[in-house]
């Protein structure tokens, strides 16, 4: 039996379709399934974090390979079915619950754990927020094929977006694959992507706000956008007397560490 029958034949036995209101769009292809699976290398986790496990397509695997899989899902179906599935698994434990309202540290420690899902499209900021402020060691991540290019940020690129930026700035993306709308079901309006980031340095998630500034307009000096927030005078006043060149260019401009050491000082000197 292939992923589309599992899926298909899970639907039926339950007597449940994918839900709009969760985003739901189940992976169904054997070898894109696969080509992720070998690139999330499960196995040296400590812990593995699966968003959104919806009908097991990569839980299958990752329940074979890890050490502890927790699966976190908010559709209450969908967790019945994976009870169901895993219910002889002593190392996969099944959550209900928003991601968002979910606090990995509880149970988990961030210095090794791996957070890995098929993102909801209308949250996948916010979800890839909420991971940074949690901390990971590795973010394996389906999202849209047009988010996939923002988050790959380039200096001088016609794609640059602060959430790519501070993620360039703290880790390593990859792309693992392009994923065809046909290789889900049912079948979304948009292609997907499958990223991987690795944390390389440790970083200050507070931070980001910065970087949000920085890039709110993309076309404004780094002066006239400090300008605009009266709670950076202090620090706009620091990098005229000591880095005055920096102001006059743009943060798509700067590479990804020059972008962490501008953020640094901006709030040392707030």
């Amino acid at each position: 039996m292939n992923e589309k029958e599992r899926v298909l034949s899970l639907l039926k036995e339950y007597n449940l379709y994918a839900k709009k209101s969760f985003g739901q769009n189940f992976l169904i292809n054997d070898g894109i399934i696969n080509r992720i699976f070998k690139s999330l290398e499960a196995s040296s986790f400590d812990d593995v974090i699966e968003i959104g496990p919806g009908l097991g397509s990569l839980t299958n695997k990752l329940a074979d390979e890890s050490k502890k899989l927790i699966c976190v899902d908010a559709d209450r179906d969908m967790v019945t079915v994976l009870n169901d599935l895993y219910t002889e698994k002593t190392n996969v434990k099944i959550i209900e619950s928003d991601f968002l309202r979910y606090n990995p540290n509880l149970e988990t420690r961030q210095d090794n754990r791996l957070f890995v899902g098929n993102l909801p499209y209308n949250i996948t900021s916010r979800l890839i927020e909420y991971f940074l402020d949690c901390g990971f060691k590795r973010m394996a991540i389906m999202v849209q094929k047009e988010v996939a290019i923002k988050l790959d940020y380039k200096s001088s690129g016609k794609e640059c977006s602060p959430l790519g930026a501070f993620l360039k700035s703290i880790g390593e993306y990859k792309l693992v694959t392009l994923v065809d709308s046909s290789c889900f079901y049912p079948q979304p309006k948009v292609d997907s992507a499958f990223i991987i980031i690795d944390k390389t340095k440790e970083y200050d998630f507070s931070l980001y706000s910065i970087y949000k500034i920085l890039f709110k307009d993309p076309n404004k000096t780094i002066s006239n956008c400090l300008k605009q927030f009266k709670e950076y005078i202090n620090s706009l006043n620091y990098l005229k007397e000591n880095d005055d060149e920096i102001l006059f260019k743009r943060a798509r401009q700067l590479q990804p560490n020059q972008l962490y050491d501008l953020a640094l000082i901006i709030k040392e000197h707030k």
